[in-house]
Protein backbone atom coordinates (compact mmCIF):
# COMPACT_ATOMS: atom_id res chain seq x y z
CA UNK A 1 0.00 0.00 0.00
CA UNK A 2 3.18 2.16 0.52
CA UNK A 3 4.03 1.49 -2.78
CA UNK A 4 0.98 2.44 -4.16
CA UNK A 5 0.37 5.97 -2.34
CA UNK A 6 4.61 6.85 -3.34
CA UNK A 7 3.62 6.11 -6.61
CA UNK A 8 0.44 8.35 -6.93
CA UNK A 9 2.17 11.29 -5.45
CA UNK A 10 4.82 10.87 -7.98
CA UNK A 11 2.99 10.55 -10.85
CA UNK A 12 0.16 13.51 -10.18
CA UNK A 13 2.67 15.65 -9.21
CA UNK A 14 5.03 14.95 -12.59
CA UNK A 15 2.19 15.74 -14.35
CA UNK A 16 1.50 18.68 -12.21
CA UNK A 17 4.51 19.98 -13.23
CA UNK A 18 4.78 18.71 -16.58
CA UNK A 19 1.42 21.21 -17.27
CA UNK A 20 2.98 24.22 -15.68
CA UNK A 21 6.26 23.97 -17.44
CA UNK A 22 5.16 23.99 -20.76
CA UNK A 23 4.50 27.75 -21.48
CA UNK A 24 7.45 28.77 -18.96
CA UNK A 25 10.47 30.47 -19.85
CA UNK A 26 13.77 28.57 -19.94
CA UNK A 27 14.84 29.32 -16.14
CA UNK A 28 11.35 28.80 -15.14
CA UNK A 29 10.98 25.58 -16.27
CA UNK A 30 13.91 24.40 -14.93
CA UNK A 31 12.69 25.04 -11.42
CA UNK A 32 9.80 23.83 -12.47
CA UNK A 33 10.86 20.34 -13.24
CA UNK A 34 13.57 20.20 -10.69
CA UNK A 35 13.24 17.43 -7.75
CA UNK A 36 12.32 20.49 -4.80
CA UNK A 37 8.91 21.68 -6.95
CA UNK A 38 7.71 17.73 -7.67
CA UNK A 39 8.86 16.49 -4.16
CA UNK A 40 6.97 19.78 -2.44
CA UNK A 41 4.16 19.40 -4.58
CA UNK A 42 3.99 15.65 -3.55
CA UNK A 43 3.62 16.47 0.00
CA UNK A 44 1.28 18.88 -0.66
CA UNK A 45 -1.25 16.61 -2.20
CA UNK A 46 -0.55 13.51 0.06
CA UNK A 47 -1.12 15.69 3.09
CA UNK A 48 -4.21 17.00 0.96
CA UNK A 49 -5.09 13.76 0.43
CA UNK A 50 -5.13 12.50 4.17
CA UNK A 51 -6.89 15.98 5.44
CA UNK A 52 -9.82 15.07 3.33
CA UNK A 53 -10.28 11.74 3.50
CA UNK A 54 -10.13 11.33 7.47
CA UNK A 55 -12.62 14.33 7.78
CA UNK A 56 -16.67 14.43 7.73
CA UNK A 57 -17.15 11.08 6.89
CA UNK A 58 -15.62 10.96 3.54
CA UNK A 59 -12.87 7.51 3.82
CA UNK A 60 -15.07 5.80 0.88
CA UNK A 61 -14.76 8.48 -1.55
CA UNK A 62 -11.57 9.23 -1.05
CA UNK A 63 -11.17 5.53 -2.76
CA UNK A 64 -10.52 6.47 -6.43
CA UNK A 65 -8.66 9.50 -5.62
CA UNK A 66 -5.85 6.78 -4.19
CA UNK A 67 -6.25 4.98 -7.68
CA UNK A 68 -3.57 5.27 -10.62
CA UNK A 69 -6.15 5.11 -13.12
CA UNK A 70 -8.59 7.66 -11.12
CA UNK A 71 -9.25 11.14 -11.79
CA UNK A 72 -6.48 13.00 -10.36
CA UNK A 73 -4.09 11.03 -13.07
CA UNK A 74 -6.76 12.58 -15.58
CA UNK A 75 -4.42 15.27 -17.48
CA UNK A 76 -7.67 17.51 -17.19
CA UNK A 77 -8.12 17.29 -14.21
CA UNK A 78 -4.20 18.04 -13.35
CA UNK A 79 -4.71 21.47 -15.72
CA UNK A 80 -7.73 22.49 -13.47
CA UNK A 81 -5.25 21.67 -10.34
CA UNK A 82 -2.53 23.64 -12.15
CA UNK A 83 -4.70 27.07 -11.78
CA UNK A 84 -4.19 27.50 -8.20
CA UNK A 85 -1.10 28.51 -9.27
CA UNK A 86 -1.58 30.67 -11.99
CA UNK A 87 -3.93 33.03 -10.11
CA UNK A 88 -5.99 33.60 -13.57
CA UNK A 89 -8.78 31.59 -12.52
CA UNK A 90 -10.51 29.29 -10.62
CA UNK A 91 -10.44 25.17 -10.69
CA UNK A 92 -13.25 24.09 -12.55
CA UNK A 93 -14.94 22.75 -9.14
CA UNK A 94 -17.70 20.74 -11.73
CA UNK A 95 -15.36 19.18 -14.61
CA UNK A 96 -13.12 17.52 -11.32
CA UNK A 97 -16.29 16.30 -9.65
CA UNK A 98 -17.60 14.81 -12.84
CA UNK A 99 -14.61 13.08 -13.34
CA UNK A 100 -14.52 11.60 -9.63
CA UNK A 101 -18.27 11.03 -9.26
CA UNK A 102 -17.43 8.69 -13.23
CA UNK A 103 -14.51 7.13 -10.83
CA UNK A 104 -16.79 5.35 -8.00
CA UNK A 105 -18.54 2.25 -8.45
CA UNK A 106 -21.38 3.24 -6.28
CA UNK A 107 -21.31 7.03 -6.24
CA UNK A 108 -23.71 8.42 -3.04
CA UNK A 109 -26.54 9.76 -4.41
CA UNK A 110 -26.37 13.06 -2.08
CA UNK A 111 -23.11 13.85 -2.72
CA UNK A 112 -22.69 17.15 -4.44
CA UNK A 113 -19.35 16.67 -5.98
CA UNK A 114 -18.98 19.70 -7.26
CA UNK A 115 -18.68 21.20 -3.56
CA UNK A 116 -16.48 17.72 -2.58
CA UNK A 117 -13.97 19.07 -5.24
CA UNK A 118 -13.84 22.31 -4.06
CA UNK A 119 -13.24 20.89 -0.79
CA UNK A 120 -10.15 18.88 -2.03
CA UNK A 121 -8.78 21.71 -3.81
CA UNK A 122 -9.33 24.20 -0.97
CA UNK A 123 -6.98 21.60 1.06
CA UNK A 124 -4.73 21.02 -1.67
CA UNK A 125 -4.25 25.25 -2.17
CA UNK A 126 -3.73 25.18 2.03
CA UNK A 127 -0.87 22.64 1.80
CA UNK A 128 0.78 23.88 -1.31
CA UNK A 129 1.03 27.39 0.86
CA UNK A 130 2.59 25.79 3.76
CA UNK A 131 5.44 24.32 1.55
CA UNK A 132 8.76 26.47 1.45
CA UNK A 133 8.61 25.95 -2.12
CA UNK A 134 5.32 27.02 -3.37
CA UNK A 135 5.00 30.16 -0.29
CA UNK A 136 6.47 33.08 -1.93
CA UNK A 137 3.96 31.82 -5.32
CA UNK A 138 0.82 32.70 -2.64
CA UNK A 139 2.92 35.73 -1.56
CA UNK A 140 3.66 37.52 -4.69
CA UNK A 141 0.22 35.68 -7.18
CA UNK A 142 2.59 35.04 -9.64
CA UNK A 143 4.35 31.69 -10.37
CA UNK A 144 7.76 32.94 -11.55
CA UNK A 145 8.66 33.76 -7.55
CA UNK A 146 9.22 30.03 -7.04
CA UNK A 147 12.56 30.61 -9.56
CA UNK A 148 14.51 32.57 -6.50
CA UNK A 149 13.82 30.62 -3.69
CA UNK A 150 14.07 26.76 -4.51
CA UNK A 151 17.98 26.80 -4.41
CA UNK A 152 18.16 27.67 -1.39
CA UNK A 153 15.36 24.90 -0.10
CA UNK A 154 17.82 22.43 -2.21
CA UNK A 155 19.78 22.98 0.99
CA UNK A 156 17.65 21.51 3.16
CA UNK A 157 17.42 18.31 1.23
CA UNK A 158 17.60 15.49 4.63
CA UNK A 159 14.84 17.55 6.50
CA UNK A 160 12.18 17.88 3.08
CA UNK A 161 12.79 14.23 2.51
CA UNK A 162 12.09 12.84 6.26
CA UNK A 163 8.94 15.27 5.84
CA UNK A 164 7.76 13.61 2.61
CA UNK A 165 8.90 9.97 3.79
CA UNK A 166 6.21 10.74 6.61
CA UNK A 167 3.53 11.75 4.30
CA UNK A 168 4.07 8.87 2.35
CA UNK A 169 3.74 6.78 4.98
CA UNK A 170 0.62 7.94 6.29
CA UNK A 171 -0.99 8.04 2.94
CA UNK A 172 -0.23 4.43 2.61
CA UNK A 173 -1.68 3.47 5.81
CA UNK A 174 -4.56 5.39 4.43
CA UNK A 175 -4.95 3.19 1.49
CA UNK A 176 -5.09 0.10 3.96
CA UNK A 177 -7.77 1.80 5.86
CA UNK A 178 -10.02 1.83 2.41
CA UNK A 179 -10.10 -1.93 2.22
CA UNK A 180 -11.12 -2.60 5.98
CA UNK A 181 -14.67 -2.53 7.36
CA UNK A 182 -14.40 1.17 8.46
CA UNK A 183 -14.77 2.36 4.97
CA UNK A 184 -18.28 0.28 5.14
CA UNK A 185 -19.04 2.30 7.86
CA UNK A 186 -18.37 5.24 6.48
CA UNK A 187 -20.23 4.53 3.34
CA UNK A 188 -23.00 3.88 5.66
CA UNK A 189 -22.84 7.40 7.97
CA UNK A 190 -22.26 8.96 4.10
CA UNK A 191 -25.94 8.29 3.03
CA UNK A 192 -27.36 9.05 6.33
CA UNK A 193 -29.81 11.91 6.07
CA UNK A 194 -28.07 15.24 6.70
CA UNK A 195 -29.57 16.08 10.23
CA UNK A 196 -28.38 12.55 11.26
CA UNK A 197 -24.49 12.39 9.82
CA UNK A 198 -24.23 16.33 11.11
CA UNK A 199 -24.38 14.34 14.18
CA UNK A 200 -21.77 11.88 13.70
CA UNK A 201 -18.06 12.28 15.08
CA UNK A 202 -15.86 11.55 12.38
CA UNK A 203 -12.67 9.44 13.44
CA UNK A 204 -11.08 8.30 10.55
CA UNK A 205 -7.55 10.14 11.11
CA UNK A 206 -7.63 9.26 14.65
CA UNK A 207 -8.35 5.73 14.18
CA UNK A 208 -5.54 5.84 11.32
CA UNK A 209 -3.15 7.27 13.78
CA UNK A 210 -4.01 5.07 16.63
CA UNK A 211 -3.55 1.68 14.16
CA UNK A 212 -1.00 2.42 12.48
CA UNK A 213 2.06 -0.02 12.81
CA UNK A 214 -0.42 -2.42 15.54
CA UNK A 215 0.60 -5.46 16.58
CA UNK A 216 -0.81 -7.91 18.22
CA UNK A 217 -3.39 -7.98 21.09
CA UNK A 218 -4.71 -11.66 19.94
CA UNK A 219 -5.61 -12.44 23.23
CA UNK A 220 -8.14 -9.38 24.10
CA UNK A 221 -9.75 -10.02 20.86
CA UNK A 222 -9.78 -14.04 21.45
CA UNK A 223 -11.32 -12.91 25.38
CA UNK A 224 -13.98 -10.41 23.74
CA UNK A 225 -15.39 -13.59 21.42
CA UNK A 226 -15.59 -15.71 23.78
CA UNK A 227 -17.77 -12.87 26.05
CA UNK A 228 -20.21 -12.26 23.09
CA UNK A 229 -20.35 -15.78 21.86
CA UNK A 230 -21.28 -17.06 25.67
CA UNK A 231 -23.68 -14.31 26.42
CA UNK A 232 -27.14 -13.17 24.71
CA UNK A 233 -25.81 -9.35 25.68
CA UNK A 234 -23.88 -7.43 27.91
CA UNK A 235 -20.68 -5.20 29.00
CA UNK A 236 -16.78 -6.57 28.57
CA UNK A 237 -14.90 -3.86 30.53
CA UNK A 238 -10.85 -3.63 29.21
CA UNK A 239 -9.29 -1.95 32.22
CA UNK A 240 -5.31 -1.08 32.44
CA UNK A 241 -2.88 1.67 33.48
CA UNK A 242 -2.11 4.57 30.95
CA UNK A 243 -0.25 3.92 27.85
CA UNK A 244 -0.82 -0.03 27.65
CA UNK A 245 -2.65 0.73 23.99
CA UNK A 246 -6.48 0.61 25.20
CA UNK A 247 -6.80 3.37 22.73
CA UNK A 248 -5.33 1.00 19.97
CA UNK A 249 -6.71 -1.97 20.71
CA UNK A 250 -10.60 -0.52 20.67
CA UNK A 251 -9.65 1.66 17.35
CA UNK A 252 -8.14 -1.29 15.63
CA UNK A 253 -11.43 -3.16 16.61
CA UNK A 254 -13.45 -0.56 14.71
CA UNK A 255 -11.37 -0.53 12.02
CA UNK A 256 -10.93 -4.26 11.16
CA UNK A 257 -14.66 -4.91 12.39
CA UNK A 258 -16.46 -1.67 11.16
CA UNK A 259 -18.22 -1.36 14.99
CA UNK A 260 -19.97 1.56 15.50
CA UNK A 261 -18.02 3.69 18.54
CA UNK A 262 -17.04 6.65 20.12
CA UNK A 263 -13.77 7.72 21.72
CA UNK A 264 -13.73 9.83 25.16
CA UNK A 265 -10.95 12.34 24.18
CA UNK A 266 -10.37 14.85 27.32
CA UNK A 267 -7.64 16.66 26.50
CA UNK A 268 -9.85 17.78 23.26
CA UNK A 269 -12.71 18.27 25.30
CA UNK A 270 -15.10 15.38 24.12
CA UNK A 271 -16.04 13.90 27.77
CA UNK A 272 -19.57 14.77 28.28
CA UNK A 273 -22.94 12.56 27.90
CA UNK A 274 -24.41 14.97 25.71
CA UNK A 275 -21.36 14.36 22.91
CA UNK A 276 -21.62 10.68 23.56
CA UNK A 277 -25.21 10.16 23.54
CA UNK A 278 -25.14 12.43 19.90
CA UNK A 279 -22.68 10.55 18.54
CA UNK A 280 -23.25 6.96 19.07
CA UNK A 281 -27.62 7.50 18.10
CA UNK A 282 -26.38 9.28 15.28
CA UNK A 283 -24.04 6.46 14.29
CA UNK A 284 -26.44 3.52 15.22
CA UNK A 285 -29.82 5.16 13.07
CA UNK A 286 -27.06 5.65 9.93
CA UNK A 287 -25.43 2.33 10.57
CA UNK A 288 -28.48 0.00 10.95
CA UNK A 289 -31.24 2.33 8.50
CA UNK A 290 -33.55 3.15 11.40
CA UNK A 291 -36.45 5.43 10.47
CA UNK A 292 -35.39 8.70 12.49
CA UNK A 293 -34.25 11.17 10.03
CA UNK A 294 -33.08 13.62 13.51
CA UNK A 295 -32.25 13.19 16.95
CA UNK A 296 -35.34 14.58 19.46
CA UNK A 297 -34.55 16.61 22.33
CA UNK A 298 -34.88 13.65 24.80
CA UNK A 299 -31.96 12.08 22.98
CA UNK A 300 -29.33 13.59 25.75
CA UNK A 301 -31.57 13.68 28.68
CA UNK A 302 -30.96 10.09 29.48
CA UNK A 303 -30.22 6.74 27.71
CA UNK A 304 -34.06 6.85 26.66
CA UNK A 305 -33.45 7.43 23.48
CA UNK A 306 -30.55 5.22 23.36
CA UNK A 307 -32.12 2.40 24.86
CA UNK A 308 -34.96 2.79 22.17
CA UNK A 309 -32.69 2.37 19.16
CA UNK A 310 -30.70 -0.51 20.59
CA UNK A 311 -34.33 -2.22 20.98
CA UNK A 312 -34.98 -1.39 17.64
CA UNK A 313 -31.76 -2.76 16.34
CA UNK A 314 -32.18 -6.07 18.34
CA UNK A 315 -35.36 -6.97 17.00
CA UNK A 316 -34.25 -6.87 13.41
CA UNK A 317 -31.42 -9.05 14.31
CA UNK A 318 -30.78 -12.60 12.56
CA UNK A 319 -30.75 -15.22 15.25
CA UNK A 320 -27.01 -15.26 14.64
CA UNK A 321 -26.67 -11.65 14.10
CA UNK A 322 -24.88 -9.28 17.54
CA UNK A 323 -24.07 -5.67 17.60
CA UNK A 324 -20.82 -4.72 19.25
CA UNK A 325 -20.56 -1.02 20.71
CA UNK A 326 -17.39 0.05 21.23
CA UNK A 327 -16.75 3.27 23.73
CA UNK A 328 -12.80 4.22 24.38
CA UNK A 329 -11.43 5.63 27.86
CA UNK A 330 -15.12 5.45 30.11
CA UNK A 331 -12.69 6.87 33.10
CA UNK A 332 -12.06 10.48 30.76
CA UNK A 333 -15.80 10.86 30.78
CA UNK A 334 -16.74 13.94 32.50
CA UNK A 335 -17.84 12.87 36.15
CA UNK A 336 -18.41 16.20 37.55
CA UNK A 337 -20.97 16.58 40.11
CA UNK A 338 -21.51 12.87 39.89
CA UNK A 339 -20.96 10.31 42.93
CA UNK A 340 -18.64 7.93 42.91
CA UNK A 341 -19.62 4.52 41.09
CA UNK A 342 -22.06 7.00 38.97
CA UNK A 343 -22.66 5.78 35.39
CA UNK A 344 -21.14 9.41 34.19
CA UNK A 345 -22.41 8.58 30.05
CA UNK A 346 -26.09 6.95 30.81
CA UNK A 347 -25.26 3.93 29.44
CA UNK A 348 -28.33 1.60 29.73
CA UNK A 349 -27.79 -0.86 32.93
CA UNK A 350 -29.32 -3.45 30.72
CA UNK A 351 -29.27 -3.80 27.13
CA UNK A 352 -31.76 -5.52 24.38
CA UNK A 353 -30.86 -8.90 23.47
CA UNK A 354 -28.04 -9.32 20.79
CA UNK A 355 -26.46 -6.18 22.03
CA UNK A 356 -22.91 -5.66 23.27
CA UNK A 357 -20.53 -3.18 24.84
CA UNK A 358 -16.54 -3.57 24.66
CA UNK A 359 -15.43 -0.31 27.20
CA UNK A 360 -11.82 0.38 27.86
CA UNK A 361 -10.99 2.57 31.04
CA UNK A 362 -8.17 2.54 33.41
CA UNK A 363 -8.25 0.61 36.27
CA UNK A 364 -10.62 2.01 38.67
CA UNK A 365 -14.49 1.14 39.65
CA UNK A 366 -16.47 0.52 36.55
CA UNK A 367 -19.92 1.57 36.44
CA UNK A 368 -22.69 -0.82 37.97
CA UNK A 369 -24.76 -2.52 35.13
CA UNK A 370 -27.79 -5.05 35.86
CA UNK A 371 -26.81 -7.37 33.11
CA UNK A 372 -24.00 -9.60 31.59
CA UNK A 373 -20.78 -8.17 32.23
CA UNK A 374 -17.28 -9.32 32.68
CA UNK A 375 -13.84 -7.11 33.31
CA UNK A 376 -10.99 -8.03 32.05
CA UNK A 377 -7.36 -6.76 32.84
CA UNK A 378 -4.36 -6.45 30.47
CA UNK A 379 -1.79 -6.01 33.35
CA UNK A 380 -2.80 -9.59 34.51
CA UNK A 381 -1.92 -10.86 31.28
CA UNK A 382 1.93 -10.01 31.62
CA UNK A 383 3.32 -12.69 29.36
CA UNK A 384 0.74 -12.09 26.57
CA UNK A 385 1.27 -8.19 26.81
CA UNK A 386 5.50 -8.68 27.24
CA UNK A 387 5.11 -10.73 23.34
CA UNK A 388 3.60 -7.75 21.88
CA UNK A 389 5.33 -6.11 23.36
CA UNK A 390 8.72 -7.51 21.31
CA UNK A 391 6.77 -7.86 18.31
CA UNK A 392 6.14 -4.15 18.42
CA UNK A 393 9.83 -3.66 18.50
CA UNK A 394 11.12 -6.13 16.12
CA UNK A 395 9.05 -3.83 13.48
CA UNK A 396 11.85 -0.85 14.09
CA UNK A 397 14.83 -3.13 13.64
CA UNK A 398 14.31 -2.94 9.89
CA UNK A 399 14.66 0.88 9.86
CA UNK A 400 17.88 2.52 8.73
CA UNK A 401 18.48 4.57 12.05
CA UNK A 402 17.28 2.34 14.27
CA UNK A 403 20.12 -0.26 12.88
CA UNK A 404 22.95 2.60 12.97
CA UNK A 405 21.67 3.24 16.14
CA UNK A 406 21.87 -0.30 17.40
CA UNK A 407 25.52 -0.53 15.45
CA UNK A 408 27.04 2.24 17.31
CA UNK A 409 26.25 1.12 20.45
CA UNK A 410 27.66 -1.75 20.25
CA UNK A 411 24.97 -4.36 20.76
CA UNK A 412 22.72 -6.60 19.41
CA UNK A 413 19.02 -6.88 17.94
CA UNK A 414 18.02 -9.19 20.86
CA UNK A 415 20.01 -6.81 23.88
CA UNK A 416 18.04 -3.90 21.83
CA UNK A 417 14.38 -5.69 21.99
CA UNK A 418 14.35 -7.02 25.63
CA UNK A 419 16.07 -3.60 26.93
CA UNK A 420 13.72 -1.41 25.54
CA UNK A 421 11.03 -3.90 26.73
CA UNK A 422 12.53 -3.40 30.06
CA UNK A 423 12.60 0.40 29.82
CA UNK A 424 9.50 1.11 28.99
CA UNK A 425 7.91 -1.41 31.55
CA UNK A 426 5.63 -2.92 28.67
CA UNK A 427 4.05 0.64 27.75
CA UNK A 428 3.38 1.53 24.15
CA UNK A 429 3.23 4.83 24.75
CA UNK A 430 6.04 4.87 25.79
CA UNK A 431 7.61 3.17 23.01
CA UNK A 432 5.40 5.13 21.02
CA UNK A 433 7.30 8.31 22.41
CA UNK A 434 10.99 7.06 22.63
CA UNK A 435 11.59 4.96 19.29
CA UNK A 436 11.36 7.99 17.08
CA UNK A 437 13.67 9.99 19.47
CA UNK A 438 16.31 6.65 18.79
CA UNK A 439 15.31 7.20 15.01
CA UNK A 440 16.33 10.97 15.21
CA UNK A 441 19.35 10.89 16.51
CA UNK A 442 18.08 12.62 19.89
CA UNK A 443 20.28 9.64 21.88
CA UNK A 444 23.20 9.18 19.91
CA UNK A 445 25.34 10.49 21.93
CA UNK A 446 24.71 8.93 25.05
CA UNK A 447 24.64 5.32 26.40
CA UNK A 448 22.21 3.01 26.28
CA UNK A 449 21.85 2.31 29.44
CA UNK A 450 20.90 5.38 30.56
CA UNK A 451 17.69 5.87 28.38
CA UNK A 452 14.67 6.99 31.06
CA UNK A 453 13.32 4.64 32.57
CA UNK A 454 9.33 4.20 32.30
CA UNK A 455 6.62 6.82 31.20
CA UNK A 456 6.69 9.05 34.07
CA UNK A 457 10.41 9.39 33.88
CA UNK A 458 10.88 9.81 30.45
CA UNK A 459 8.07 13.35 30.49
CA UNK A 460 10.30 14.48 32.94
CA UNK A 461 13.39 13.86 30.99
CA UNK A 462 11.65 15.80 28.61
CA UNK A 463 10.54 18.62 30.43
CA UNK A 464 14.05 18.96 31.42
CA UNK A 465 15.61 18.79 28.09
CA UNK A 466 12.81 21.57 26.93
CA UNK A 467 14.64 23.99 29.44
CA UNK A 468 17.92 23.92 27.88
CA UNK A 469 20.18 25.89 26.29
CA UNK A 470 18.13 28.93 26.95
CA UNK A 471 15.98 29.16 30.04
CA UNK A 472 14.92 32.68 29.52
CA UNK A 473 13.07 31.52 26.10
CA UNK A 474 11.49 28.91 28.04
CA UNK A 475 10.22 31.34 30.10
CA UNK A 476 9.53 33.95 27.95
CA UNK A 477 7.67 31.77 24.89
CA UNK A 478 7.92 27.92 25.13
CA UNK A 479 6.18 27.48 28.62
CA UNK A 480 3.51 29.64 27.61
CA UNK A 481 3.07 27.60 24.30
CA UNK A 482 2.79 24.63 25.99
CA UNK A 483 0.55 26.06 28.96
CA UNK A 484 -1.92 26.74 26.24
CA UNK A 485 -2.27 23.47 24.99
CA UNK A 486 -3.47 22.80 28.31
CA UNK A 487 -5.60 25.19 28.64
CA UNK A 488 -8.29 24.57 26.04
CA UNK A 489 -9.65 21.24 25.43
CA UNK A 490 -10.26 21.28 21.81
CA UNK A 491 -7.58 21.46 19.18
CA UNK A 492 -5.96 24.93 18.63
CA UNK A 493 -4.66 26.88 15.80
CA UNK A 494 -1.72 28.63 15.68
CA UNK A 495 -3.86 31.58 16.29
CA UNK A 496 -5.67 30.52 19.05
CA UNK A 497 -2.56 29.41 20.69
CA UNK A 498 -1.00 32.91 20.14
CA UNK A 499 -4.40 34.37 21.78
CA UNK A 500 -4.15 31.89 24.95
CA UNK A 501 -0.29 32.02 25.11
CA UNK A 502 0.29 35.95 24.38
CA UNK A 503 2.95 34.52 22.19
CA UNK A 504 2.23 36.64 19.11
CA UNK A 505 5.19 35.45 16.97
CA UNK A 506 3.95 32.14 14.64
CA UNK A 507 7.57 31.68 13.85
CA UNK A 508 8.10 30.92 18.00
CA UNK A 509 4.79 29.01 18.20
CA UNK A 510 5.45 26.89 14.83
CA UNK A 511 8.92 26.06 16.30
CA UNK A 512 7.90 24.90 20.06
CA UNK A 513 5.12 22.51 18.29
CA UNK A 514 8.06 20.88 16.37
CA UNK A 515 10.01 20.52 19.29
CA UNK A 516 7.04 18.76 20.79
CA UNK A 517 5.89 17.17 17.80
CA UNK A 518 5.58 13.61 19.52
CA UNK A 519 3.55 14.33 22.08
CA UNK A 520 0.81 16.02 19.69
CA UNK A 521 -2.02 15.39 17.68
CA UNK A 522 -3.40 17.20 14.60
CA UNK A 523 -6.38 17.69 12.94
CA UNK A 524 -8.03 20.53 10.97
CA UNK A 525 -10.28 22.82 12.45
CA UNK A 526 -12.05 25.86 10.71
CA UNK A 527 -11.17 29.62 11.19
CA UNK A 528 -12.54 32.61 10.04
CA UNK A 529 -9.41 32.64 7.17
CA UNK A 530 -10.37 28.78 6.13
CA UNK A 531 -9.28 25.50 7.35
CA UNK A 532 -6.23 25.37 9.65
CA UNK A 533 -4.37 22.57 11.56
CA UNK A 534 -5.58 21.69 15.05
CA UNK A 535 -3.33 20.50 17.87
CA UNK A 536 -3.97 18.93 20.89
CA UNK A 537 -1.82 16.67 23.53
CA UNK A 538 -1.84 13.27 21.92
CA UNK A 539 -2.35 11.37 25.04
CA UNK A 540 -4.24 12.44 28.88
CA UNK A 541 -1.15 10.73 30.98
CA UNK A 542 0.97 13.61 29.37
CA UNK A 543 -1.58 16.25 29.81
CA UNK A 544 -1.67 15.03 33.38
CA UNK A 545 1.92 14.99 33.96
CA UNK A 546 1.78 19.09 32.45
CA UNK A 547 -0.89 19.83 34.94
CA UNK A 548 0.90 18.40 38.06
CA UNK A 549 3.67 21.18 37.24
CA UNK A 550 3.49 23.98 39.22
CA UNK A 551 4.73 26.34 36.54
CA UNK A 552 2.24 25.34 34.51
CA UNK A 553 -0.33 25.66 36.94
CA UNK A 554 1.22 29.00 37.70
CA UNK A 555 1.01 30.21 33.88
CA UNK A 556 -2.42 28.84 33.54
CA UNK A 557 -4.06 30.36 36.36
CA UNK A 558 -2.52 33.84 35.21
CA UNK A 559 -3.51 33.34 31.91
CA UNK A 560 -7.26 32.36 32.53
CA UNK A 561 -7.69 35.55 34.95
CA UNK A 562 -6.70 37.32 32.09
CA UNK A 563 -9.49 35.52 29.68
CA UNK A 564 -12.10 36.36 32.43
CA UNK A 565 -11.36 39.61 33.10
CA UNK A 566 -11.43 40.42 28.72
CA UNK A 567 -14.40 38.47 28.31
CA UNK A 568 -16.04 40.04 31.20
CA UNK A 569 -14.58 43.64 30.15
CA UNK A 570 -16.18 43.18 26.43
CA UNK A 571 -19.42 41.41 28.00
CA UNK A 572 -20.00 45.28 29.93
CA UNK A 573 -19.16 46.92 26.68
CA UNK A 574 -21.67 44.91 24.80
CA UNK A 575 -24.47 45.09 27.31
CA UNK A 576 -23.60 49.36 27.34
CA UNK A 577 -24.18 49.62 24.05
Amino acid sequence: MLAIAIGILALVAEAFCDVLAESATAELKAKLLGDPTRKAFQHALGAALHRYATSGSRLSLAQPLLDKKGPLTQREVVEELTQIVRFVRDPNYQLIGERWKWALVIAPTQCNFTDEAQVLVDYLRTELRATDVFRPVFDSKDLRAIATHTAAIAASTAASAQSLSEIQKQLGSLATLLDTRLAELSRAFLNAPFNIRDEIRDDSAYIEEKTRDFVGRKFVFNAIDQFVYANTRGYFFIRGDPGVGKTALAAQLIRTRGYVHHFNRRTEGISTADQFLRNLCAQLIARYNLPHPFLPPSATQDNGFLTRLLTEISSQLLPDEKVIVVLDALDEADKTGLPQGANPLYLPGILPPRIFFVVTMRREEQPSVQCESEPFDIDDHGAENAADIREYLRLWLSRPSIREYIASQGITDQIFVETMKEKSENNFIYLRYVLPEIERGTYSNQAFDVLPRGLENYYEDQWKRMQVPDVEEWFRYKLPVIMALTLEKRPMSIGMIAEFSGVPERSRIRAVLKQWDQFLHKEPVEEASGMETGYSLYHASFHDFLAKKDEIRDEWLQQVTKIRIARAFLSRVKRND
